[in-house]
């Protein structure tokens, strides 16, 4: 585990959200140091693709507000440009997981 991946596990809670706009990925700081982040996913649909669905639900990431988390980062670790590809992975992988977890894919 990357430093990196080790002080967004300890310090943000991502949190999953349903509405009629679609699921979002919250990421919460616990001491409410940054203000929220978020990734936005949909539904995947079976005719995006002619790959067969593997699983009970598919999600396609649609957006994603990680401003203020990556600025902090940024200062606290100062990244450089070739650093952002590996948090991207990172926080694309922390939603992911609790995602499935919230659906019970586990």
């Amino acid at each position: 585990m990357t430093p990196i991946e080790k002080f967004l596990k300890e310090s943000y809670t991502p949190t999953i959200q349903e509405s009629k706009l679609g699921i979002s990925c919250v990421f919460k700081h616990k001491h409410g140091v940054t203000d929220d982040s978020i990734v936005y996913f949909e539904f995947a649909k079976k005719k995006w693709s002619k790959k067969p669905i593997l699983s009970k639900r598919q999600y396609v990431i649609v957006d994603a507000d990680m401003r203020d988390l990556l600025e902090f980062l940024n200062k606290y670790y100062e990244l450089n440009e070739d650093d952002y590809q590996g948090v991207r992975k990172i926080i694309v992988d922390m939603a992911i997981e609790s995602l499935d977890r919230f659906y019970g894919d586990n």
